[in-house]
């Protein structure tokens, strides 16, 4: 496969032009239109068109608003003057008001290219999830989104779809959280917590770094806020324990995010006042958030998890894979449980595996049957490959060589 890079009409865009055999495709990137999680690695993903099939393009209308056409409509698509006026980011607060906004409508995709184009751009290199129609649907999606600070919100209407976030798409490394309302509510699957559903109207918390599976019926409006994890995780004890569907309409801290939201994506020019808008959001989702101390699993239930979890180390301290990822596949809990656990108690999981390694050394060096064991094969056993780094660490937990402790051993022996 051949990738050529052109310039664009525009600062922060990119032509890239994909040849593979007798198909290629052209579609003009801007850094605005597809927020972040973005590479040209990720192309691999698109959909390859015959060569006499209509280019699509990413631009901008005369509003100044992203927008997708066809070769035929491109002459009007060109991206936005304002572009070049100063360095934008996805995050900061230097993008112009008009890049604030994106709009997105399948009617502006050629109708023989539009499933694969939704599948293949908009679900899996811009929203980084799966889809596929829901009840043998065709698939429809038209949106606008206005880009904040640190996230994004989205009013659209979409067709009955499923949208999965599996391990593959997971390998990004994207740890947002999703808050979405939708007008016929979800039903989704998260494996390791259950099967959940919301009602009508109410939200869904779809965090990234988790696998789920969601249908939707009917989505004849639909509601999505992305946010960055570390807005939040700050502001709210326990982030991961929040169950899924529990942001309803019932609270006032919930209806007052809600209404806030909506009031932003019917209003005239929100994008004017971004960085205001970005720091409200954040303090409802932490009131919001917060206010769900009910809904949390109780200080037993973590105990018991960490308990569960200090016993598999036990367990598997000669297992060469013992790690976070075990631990978080094991158990069904995300990586950042398994170590808040252990922050919790002061320490880090590597700590605490690596002292527990230690024990277990010291352990057998005490043990009087193992006496004509060398200490470099015990070492070796549970996972010290690099000799001066384990007698260093044994000095300085335990006060002594492992010679020394060895020697003491042998002496209670003989005496």
């Amino acid at each position: 496969m051949k990738t050529d890079h052109r310039p664009f009409d525009a600062p922060l865009a990119e032509k890239i032009r994909v040849r593979m055999a007798d198909t290629e495709v052209t579609i003009a990137i801007t850094e605005q239109f597809l927020f972040r999680n973005f590479s040209l690695a990720t192309l691999s993903h698109l959909t390859h068109v015959q060569k006499d099939a209509r280019p699509l393009g990413i631009g901008s209308d005369r509003s100044g608003k992203r927008c997708f056409s066809s070769t035929e409509t491109q002459r009007n698509a060109v991206c936005s003057p304002t572009l070049s006026g100063s360095r934008r980011s996805l995050t900061g607060g230097m993008m112009s008001s008009a890049d604030r906004v994106a709009t997105f409508s399948t009617d502006d995709i050629p109708e023989h290219h539009r499933d694969e184009f939704i599948r293949d751009f908009y679900g899996r290199i811009q929203m980084r999830l799966d889809i596929t129609p829901h009840l043998d649907a065709p698939l429809r999606f038209s949106a606008r989104t206005l880009i904040l600070p640190e996230m994004s919100l989205s009013k659209g209407s979409v067709s009955p779809m499923v949208w999965e976030r599996n391990s593959g798409l997971m390998a990004d490394g994207n740890d947002d959280i999703i808050l979405s309302w939708n007008k016929g509510g979800y039903c989704f699957t998260m494996p390791g917590r259950g099967d959940f559903s919301t009602e009508p109207g109410t939200a869904a918390i779809f965090p990234m770094d988790r696998r789920y599976s969601v249908a939707s019926e009917d989505s004849q409006w639909t509601v999505a806020l992305q946010f960055k994890r570390s807005l939040l995780a700050p502001l709210v004890k326990n982030l991961d324990d929040v169950r899924p569907d529990s942001l309803g309409r019932t609270l006032p801290a919930h209806r007052l995010l809600f209404d806030y939201l909506w009031s932003l994506l019917h209003m005239e020019g929100p994008e004017t006042l971004a960085p205001l808008a970005s720091r409200h959001i954040t303090d409802l989702l932490a009131v919001s958030f917060g206010g769900m101390e009910a809904y949390t699993h109780p200080p037993g239930v973590r105990a018991a998890r960490l308990a569960g979890i200090k016993q598999h180390i036990a367990q598997n301290l000669t297992d060469p894979g013992l790690n976070a990822g075990q631990i978080s596949r094991k158990f069904r809990i995300s990586e950042r449980y398994v170590r808040q656990l252990f922050a919790e108690e002061g320490t880090s999981f590597s700590d605490y595996v690596n002292g527990e390694r230690l024990a277990y050394i010291h352990s057998c060096l005490t043990d009087r049957r193992q006496l004509l064991r060398r200490i470099a094969d015990i070492a070796f056993e549970v996972g010290f490959t690099e000799p001066s780094t384990f007698y260093r660490q044994f000095r300085l937990r335990y006060g002594m060589t492992p010679t020394k402790v060895r020697a003491l051993t042998e002496k209670d022996d003989n005496g």
